[in-house]
């Protein structure tokens, strides 16, 4: 059936509509302005806006989630292609890893990409075996609770040597995981407020990981993308890297742009790595990411049910915050809402189009001819309160509970099935794997001043 999404306007270009949008066999076949196109389902969407579905870089489906729970979750917030931190077993190749999260996330409703965890037990020729299976990066921890993931400067340099080989983007999680490990050791510092987080866990130490990681990359003549930036000194390390010419990426969380250390949840609930950081990191990584120096957005969602997120204390508590649901209407809201700090234009990049460039995700992350329709509507008059109540996730919470947020999604297309009706679920299941086709650079990194 061809459905034609009729009189709605671009959300980041509302001066172009409103328009007549032509769906068949799930992509955008044709753009015209509205009224101007025959013979299709018309489907009014007078005074909404569209944008296309987001694409949320860093989802964990494990701990008490799967990937189809995960999946099914994701087009409650607009997130209609999820990119998965994939994590083999012992033993098992990374190549097998991603036909095991295929058969899983199929049941979940958004499709789904791979980031694959690397360890130094992988080969040159399992990370080819990943590539080859579509995957769209390795992923490599420089800290990690479990130390057979931890990986040391010189193993980075092996990875990267691989995934460069491979084609493959290589992620990696910034911290000197051996530094903290010392500090702990011999108590350099406490772990009972997100205050003393940081005396352990500094910006410092982030951004000095940061620096090692984007040495190596440039040594090694391969791109870097580093997940979850927090803070101004890890910013100002990777944007001198990249006038370095450094081929390098940054990623921060809706975390970091809306929470920091005084306004953290309590106990074990606030409790993130990086953790959070000081109100004036905050607002630095608001500036940078509505300058066009953070490329993407990731939830980092981690779906700890409540068993592991205490309310009373921080120490033992399970490391990662939910997001999946909430990430892009906080930053609908950054664009619409009375304290709007980012462009329209730049929500989209960090929300959608920058992530299908970078990982290679053809035909997602473009409201245009030829592309996926992953298309979410929006009303931009209306509002809704972020409840933990109302969200899909095994959390149980919200770090952002009580949010008044403007602009209201209304439906979700995921490759032209309406999966979101009015905020209900239309449907569930049916997510397909995204393979990566390509990586493409996402270029104009302006100077920090």
């Amino acid at each position: 059936m061809v459905d034609i999404l009729r009189g709605a306007r671009p959300f980041a270009d509302p001066a172009r509509g409103p328009l007549d949008i032509v769906i068949d066999g799930g992509q955008i076949v044709e753009i015209s302005r509205a009224g101007e196109s025959e013979g299709g389902n018309v489907v009014d969407l007078d005074g909404l806006e569209l944008m296309p579905g987001s694409i949320d870089a860093h989802v964990h489906p494990i701990h008490d989630e799967t990937s189809a729970t995960v999946g099914n979750a994701a087009v409650f917030g607009g997130v209609t292609t999820i990119c998965n931190q994939l994590y083999p077993a012992t033993g098992e190749s990374s190549a097998d890893a991603i036909a095991r999260m295929s058969r899983e996330g199929e049941l979940g409703t958004a499709d789904f990409a791979a980031h694959v965890r690397w360890d130094r037990s992988r080969s040159t020729e399992d990370v080819q075996g990943a590539a080859d299976a579509g995957a769209i990066s390795i992923k490599v921890f420089l800290a990690h609770p479990d130390k057979q993931m931890q990986s040391s400067l010189g193993d980075l340099t092996t990875a990267m040597s691989s995934a460069k080989s491979a084609g493959l983007l290589t992620l990696v999680h910034a911290e000197l995981g051996d530094v903290v490990d010392e500090l702990l050791r011999v108590g350099a510092g406490r772990q009972d407020t997100a205050q003393q987080m940081n005396e352990w866990r500094s910006s410092a130490i982030e951004g000095a990981s940061v620096r090692a990681a984007s040495v190596i990359a440039g040594a090694v003549g391969a791109p870097l993308y580093v997940v979850h930036t927090s803070c101004e000194n890890s910013m100002r390390e990777a944007t001198a890297a990249r006038e370095a010419g450094v081929e390098l990426y940054v990623e921060t969380c809706p975390h970091y742009l809306f929470l920091d250390e005084n306004s953290a949840p309590p106990g074990g609930q606030g409790f993130v790595l990086p953790p959070l950081r000081s109100h004036s990191d905050r607002e630095f990584m608001r500036s940078m990411t509505a300058a066009g120096l953070v490329d993407t957005l990731g939830s980092d969602h981690c779906g700890h049910g409540p068993a592991s997120k205490p309310v009373d204390k921080l120490a033992g508590a399970k490391a990662g915050l939910p997001g999946l649901e909430a990430m892009a209407p906080l930053i609908i809201d950054a664009a619409l809402g009375d304290d709007r700090w980012l462009s329209r234009s730049r929500a989209v990049e960090v929300l959608s189009s920058n992530a299908a460039r970078l990982f290679g995700l053809a035909r997602k992350g473009a409201l245009d001819v030829g592309f996926d329709a992953d298309i979410v509507a929006i009303d931009p008059a209306g509002s809704s309160v972020l409840h933990a109540a109302d969200l899909h996730d095994a959390a149980g919470y919200s770090p952002y509970e009580g949010a008044n947020l403007r602009g209201r999604l209304t439906n979700v297309w995921r490759r032209g099935e309406r999966v979101l009706s009015d905020g209900a679920a239309s449907g569930s299941g049916g997510g397909q794997y995204v393979r990566g086709s390509g990586r493409l650079r996402v270029n104009g990194h302006p100077s920090v001043e």
